[in-house]
């Protein structure tokens, strides 16, 4: 072609194929962050190389300008170019190759004009066909041999024919005269006519013989496709995460030795069963090992949706629906039955929305009140509705096998909703109408339908991970805050007797150069390197990179003994081809108390436990203050219901304390005061940066280690399982420590259950979340409508609701006149800051709405700001732009703008009517702001020092939600304002939430002057 190539080449198909086809003319493969880069180029011009540029970005450097351009000019007879400050001979065999590991680049157009761009992207359908061609090579390699034999002998006829015509043709040119004369001519027509009847009759051979090759290879399509379907599960886990990198070689060579070393069976049914099982599993251990515990069951229901989609048993509007839920459209519904009294209007309406969306829940909304509506995932029962009611019709019918042959009369319930939905249907109305049993439910469907294997932690003993490795692949810890795998690593290594001959060094400034020395001199006397913390040394990285990538080459002299480990957080910038060749595994703290116990207990020592004067006091102890160390790991999952930071508590902190332990009580005697103040300000507090957490944790340390924990009977909680054994046997602990439950009750960590529902929730959230970043864009949900129509019509109610700005010369005059001193109220000077604030806000949503309807009319450019606000509302989120320019708030889109809705509506009616009587505190953009005006106004009118002031609360028996008080005003009526004096001082507030508390509404007014105090 006229321009050179750049191939996007995520799976590194196109680069191996280059320097396979390149290899014998010397290719040289460079990179644009190479320091020789210019020099390489100009030798290869000057002698006729090809050259491979790896790893291109989405800039081109502009050094390579004339390259790409062939810039080429004849000077006294020698063809040059220019290439840098120097003109360069160049030799017309000179080939120049680039290769990009983006998946999903966005280049200019100027790069476009510069080169070819080619996808070499693996599809699906080619992914399978390469597949299937692995898989019946090894299965029946007679068949795949007689395969390639006919394309060959096709395409060597084909290509004889062709010889042929062109031949005629060249003689039909040349010929003059009577072409009846030209004797060689009319030979050739001859000897073409026999030979074209002969391949022709071969070419019908070879076609009904490949006929029956396809037929006898379709039969492993099923394993080759399953194979396609997990690969493509897999590389989409690197939009999560940068460190979940996986080679498509990494995949093929993983997918090629489950075939060769699984079970053999005669009878071809069984024996395809046994490979899809193998595959699925064997896929799973070596990819889930390498993923944090978060991603673990997003990548099981991941694999299970995907092969259940491929099998047809989920459609595209069901999973749609399921992931990107309602289009976030305002609409009218029918009013909430009078007979729905257990349910409230906010549930009605979603039952309304989710009927209207997917037909497969037609007829539930009038269901709801004259049968049942219950379904059942595993264990879990979801129940929409009261088991009995006095108006429910006895005895429906179950519904016929084949739904579609149903007939029922109009107003009939269709009951029996359990048996008329599938799996998927049930747990996709749990994620509706209870997300926070989700979790639990995802986890029982995996189990049902691709099994109980694939909800289990994979294998990560690091003998198993070892017999995985060679001296060429390493071995990469992907961390987590608080995990340090050295003291496991070495362990590995007392018991491989190499304790001696284990080389490791923390990267950092400056240790790149001694590493370096490190793994040269290892490669050669069969040692083990561990680089710890890659993440800290950057610049390196491209170094470390190409060395290992030396380790492939086919002269690279390794010791066979030679092991290389690795530690990294995970960073963008680490070395993507030692990520897909690597192998990786997780190294997190344990979750849950059990595990956690489990991992203090495992590093306990019998005579550190047993023998100490304070004999069983001591192994109470040190129980407890293990349990306190889980307890205030586990409780940061509850996020800042358990702290208002969440701290990063390690290892070494209880190690310390237990020290501290030992110390004081050498002499067999318990200083509780000074024990309790080291471990509560210094061991743990020296973390805590928080008053509030300081107290908490002081509180919480209470139950574990105090004196009365060493009464007989004692119980850390009111359940009744944890406890510390009468006992001073170390293992006897340990199985005590085993038949802890495995799911931790909220009131081990003194928390209402309210705060484990708030938790799940909030995991649930943020699986979908995850789950739907990895998803194909332009997709709505099972509205029926387009992206487009839903952004336009979205926009459209948007710029209907919200107000151009919120005009302060509008305002009312009294509330803005100062007093005998000249100074304005502090609140009229909050409201004035509360307005600019709003109309910065309402500039951006507003001027970004009109834009996107002119981008989606074709009018404007949609740039890329657009795309993704128009992206964000097509998943009812907050667009990032407007995110930015607003208050902080974690609604989805349709919640948020009525939120916003009723923000602007209080800060006018503010505006209009003058202070409210009741501020709604959480309904201000910065509700410090106000905070501060209001102890201000309090100083000026008692000439204090603002800073000597403190808030005295006194909550009030009374609620009050903007919502109502909002219908209120547009009614033009007052809320329950005369039913509470305004105060002299200070002022009222609502809209406060006490988060995942028990609902005591008679005992909130005593706890909340109890923290005033």
């Amino acid at each position: 072609g006229r321009r050179w190539p750049l191939m996007i080449d995520p799976q590194d198909q196109a680069n191996r194929w280059i320097v396979g086809k390149e290899r014998k003319n010397g290719l040289k493969v460079v990179k644009l962050t190479d320091k020789n880069l210019l020099r390489t180029l100009e030798n290869a011009i000057r002698i006729g190389l090809p050259v491979l540029i790896e790893e291109v970005g989405e800039t081109l450097d502009p050094a390579l300008e004339p390259i790409l351009l062939k810039q080429t000019f004849v000077q006294a007879g020698r063809l040059l170019i220019r290439l840098g400050d120097s003109d360069v001979d160049y030799d017309k065999n000179f080939r120049f190759y680039m290769t990009s590991k983006l998946s999903n680049p966005h280049y200019m157009p100027e790069i476009f004009i510069k080169v070819t761009i080619i996808n070499f992207t693996v599809t699906i359908l080619g992914l399978e066909d390469q597949l299937l061609a692995d898989v019946v090579r090894l299965e029946r390699p007679d068949l795949e041999e007689q395969r390639n034999a006919l394309i060959m002998r096709i395409n060597a006829d084909k290509q004889k024919l062709k010889d042929i015509e062109d031949k005629i043709l060249k003689l039909l040119f040349q010929s003059e005269g009577n072409i009846l004369d030209d004797e060689e001519l009319i030979e050739t027509l001859n000897d073409s006519k026999i030979v074209s009847k002969e391949i022709n009759i071969r070419l019908k051979e070879a076609e009904e013989t490949e006929e029956k090759i396809s037929k006898a290879r379709a039969k492993y399509i099923p394993v080759a496709t399953r194979g396609s379907v997990i690969y493509f599960v897999t590389a989409d886990l690197s939009e999560i995460d940068p460190m979940y990198q996986y080679s498509l070689k990494y995949f093929t060579s993983l997918f090629v030795k489950v075939i060769e070393t699984s079970e053999k069976a005669a009878e071809l049914e069984k024996r395809l069963q046994i490979l899809l099982d193998g595959i699925t599993l064997t896929m799973y251990n070596n990819i889930g090992r390498g993923l944090f515990e978060r991603h673990k069951v997003c990548f099981s229901f991941m694999l299970c949706a995907e092969i259940m989609k491929n099998a047809g048993d989920i459609t595209m509007d069901e999973w749609n629906f399921f992931i990107r839920g309602l289009p976030p459209l305002e609409k009218d519904r029918p009013s909430k039955p009078v007979q729905c009294t257990f349910m409230k209007t906010i549930t009605w309406n979603l039952l309304v929305d989710v009927e209207e969306a997917m037909p497969v829940y037609s007829g539930m909304t009038g269901d709801i009140k004259l049968t049942p509506v219950q379904v059942n995932v595993g264990s879990y029962v979801l129940q929409l509705n009261p088991t009995t009611l006095p108006n429910y019709i006895p005895n429906v019918p179950e519904p016929p096998a084949d739904l579609s042959t149903e007939d029922l009369p109009p107003g009939a319930p269709r009951g029996h909703w359990n048996a008329r939905l599938n799996t998927f249907q049930k747990l996709t109305l749990v994620k509706y109408f209870k997300p926070e049993a989700l979790t639990e439910c995802l986890g029982t469907f995996v189990s049902e339908n691709l099994g109980g294997a694939f909800m289990e932690n994979p294998p990560t003993d690091l003998s198993v991970l070892y017999a995985d490795m060679t001296q060429s692949v390493p071995l990469i810890f992907v961390l987590s805050s608080g995990s340090d795998p050295m003291a496991a690593f070495m362990r590995f290594a007392k018991d491989k007797e190499y304790v001696e001959r284990v080389h490791a060094i923390s990267l950092g400034q400056g240790q790149g150069p001694v590493a370096e020395k490190l793994m040269f001199a290892a490669m050669k006397t069969g040692d083990w390197v561990f680089l710890q913390n890659c993440h800290l040394a950057k610049s390196w990285m491209l170094s470390m990179e190409e060395i290992i990538k030396n380790f492939s080459d086919p002269g690279a002299e390794l010791h066979e003994d030679f092991r290389l480990f690795l530690s990294s957080m995970p960073a963008p910038f680490f070395p993507v081809s030692v990520l897909q060749n690597g192998i990786k595994v997780t190294s997190e703290p344990p979750k849950g108390l059990r595990s956690n116990l489990r991992r203090a207990f495992g590093e306990l020592t019998k005579s550190d436990f047993e023998d100490h004067i304070l004999k069983t006091d001591w192994c109470r102890i040190i129980f407890g203050i293990c349990l306190f160390h889980a307890i205030v790991l586990e409780r940061r999952k509850f996020g800042p219901l358990a702290f208002n930071i969440p701290y990063e508590f390690a290892d070494s902190d209880r190690e310390c304390a237990i020290d501290n332990f030992k110390l004081f009580t050498s002499d067999g005697e318990l200083p509780w005061d000074a024990l309790q103040f080291i471990t509560a300000e210094i061991t743990y507090g020296g973390r805590v940066t928080d008053e509030w957490d300081q107290r908490c944790l002081k509180v919480v340390l209470k139950r574990f280690f105090a004196r009365n924990t060493l009464n007989e009977g004692y119980h850390y909680c009111s359940s009744d399982v944890y406890f510390a054994p009468e006992n001073t046997s170390l293992e006897k602990y340990k199985e005590y420590v085993e038949t802890l439950p495995l799911i931790d009750p909220p009131e081990i960590f003194d928390m209402n259950e309210n705060a484990n529902v708030s938790f799940q929730k909030k995991e649930s959230m943020y699986m979908i979340n995850t789950i739907l970043e990895v998803q194909p864009r332009l997709v709505s949900g099972g509205s029926g409508k387009s992206p487009d129509e839903i952004v336009f019509e979205m926009a459209d109610l948007i710029l209907a609701k919200l107000p151009e700005k919120l005009d302060i010369d509008m305002a009312l005059p009294e509330m803005f006149e100062p007093d005998e001193k000249g100074r304005i109220n502090s609140l009229s000077t909050v409201l004035s800051q509360e307005i600019v604030r709003f109309n910065k806000l309402l500039h951006v949503i507003i001027s970004s709405l009109i834009n996107i309807k002119k981008a989606i009319k074709g009018l404007a450019v949609m740039s890329e700001q657009l795309e993704e606000i128009f992206h964000a509302i097509v998943l009812n989120t907050v667009p990032n732009m407007w995110a930015d320019a607003a208050y902080p708030s974690l609604k989805p889109l349709a919640s948020w703008v009525k939120d916003l809705d009723l923000r602007l509506q209080f800060i006018g009616r503010w505006m209009d009517v003058g202070q409210p009587k009741s501020y709604w505190l959480s309904g201000f953009f910065f509700p410090q702001g106000f905070i501060t005006g209001a102890l201000q106004n309090f100083a000026r009118k008692y000439d204090v020092p603002i800073d000597a002031l403190k808030f005295r609360f006194e909550v009030m028996g009374h609620y009050r939600a903007q919502e109502d008080v909002a219908a209120a005003e547009r009614a033009d009526t007052e809320f329950d304002d005369q039913e509470y004096p305004k105060p002299d001082d200070g002022v009222l507030v609502h809209g406060l939430y006490m988060d995942s508390a028990p609902g005591m509404w008679k005992r909130t007014c005593l706890l909340m002057r109890a923290l005033a105090t």
